[in-house]
């Protein structure tokens, strides 16, 4: 069972149980004020309720504290006292004795083990039933200046703001990076697009004529702006060997005559020529590659390419030496 007691010092209120009553006789130090005091004076029950009747037979005393019970222990008494006290309360002197011998005992009991947790009470935040009563009331300030005063001054001019000029040495503040509009990305990139468009077309002009003859006049035109120059188109599966054949002359001399046919809409750049002599057994004697300032020798008539849908005969004189060659092949090459 819990009670509750108040130190009569500070007004602090505790809870204390049974087992520690008994074992302090009462006696407890404050954990607030440091103050120590008779905790059964106070006892109430651990709701704040007065404690029952029956568990109060008689008027709690309250007993002298451990210090003045044990001078009063340790003082020698007279007879003359021993046999007052006798006579007034009617007990006989060997229970008189006997009893003060059992308090005394109680009392070195408690002062060898003063480390009991029940000597210091510690705050258990138990809250008071003290009334602080209504808090005060505050009322507002009447506003100053009054409001007469306030309508008969002038009013206040409008406040002007200035932005004093940077100083030389002073950094700017960073202004919030504003994000672009999508119609710029778009913008941004149709001109990338063009650019790799435009690279391609000038690196590339060549093949691109080659394969897209009908382009050429934009592809020239393009040229004569730039200052750059366009090739004839160059495809071998537009041009054609009709007839070839190699004569040996009196002179050990041998002569290589073609047909060569160019079957495009458009004139084409004039191959190279790729000779081998064979024997008899068509093995590979010698090879010769003929550019076609070799076999034209009219570098107007070079620049000017084959005419579409043209056939020309070409004659090519060859010096051999020390080989009897049986046969031939020709090819044509870029």
């Amino acid at each position: 069972m819990n009670y509750r007691t108040t130190c009569p010092h500070c007004a602090s209120v505790f809870r204390l149980g049974v087992d520690q009553l008994d074992a302090a006789q009462g006696w407890v130090q404050c954990s607030v004020c440091g103050a120590a005091f008779d905790a059964r004076l106070s006892l109430l029950l651990e709701d704040g309720s007065p404690l029952p009747p029956a568990a109060e037979p008689g008027p709690i005393e309250a007993s002298p504290p451990p210090e003045t019970m044990a001078a009063a222990t340790t003082e020698p008494t007279t007879p003359t006292e021993t046999t007052a006290t006798a006579e007034t309360t009617g007990t006989e002197p060997g229970a008189v004795d006997a009893a003060a011998t059992e308090i005394a005992r109680g009392i070195v009991q408690r002062e060898a083990t003063l480390d009991l947790d029940s000597i210091i009470l510690i705050d258990p935040e138990i809250p008071l039933q003290d009334d602080p009563g209504p808090l005060p009331q505050f009322h507002a300030a009447p506003a100053y200046p009054p409001a007469a005063a306030a309508a008969a001054a002038p009013a206040a001019p409008a406040t002007r703001i200035e932005y004093a000029a940077p100083l030389p040495g002073a950094t700017p503040l960073a202004s919030t990076p504003r994000r672009p509009q999508p119609w710029a990305w778009t913008v941004a990139g149709a001109l990338l697009l063009t650019l790799v468009l435009a690279q391609t077309a000038y690196f590339l002009r060549d093949t691109l004529v080659s394969r897209l003859p009908q382009a050429r006049p934009a592809f020239e035109q393009a040229c004569a702006a730039l200052g750059c120059t366009l090739s004839l188109p160059k495809n071998l599966a537009l041009l054609q060997i009709v007839g070839s054949d190699l004569q040996t002359e009196a002179s050990g001399r041998l002569k290589l005559t073609l047909t060569l046919g160019n079957r495009a809409d458009h004139a084409q750049a004039w191959p190279v020529l790729v000779l081998t002599l064979t024997d008899q057994r068509n093995r590979p004697l010698a090879r010769r590659s003929f550019a076609p300032s070799e076999y034209l020798g009219d570098a107007r008539r070079i620049a000017a390419g084959m005419p579409p849908h043209s056939e020309q005969a070409l004659s090519l004189p060859l010096t051999v030496r020390d080989l009897a060659p049986m046969g031939f092949d020709l090819q044509l090459a870029y």
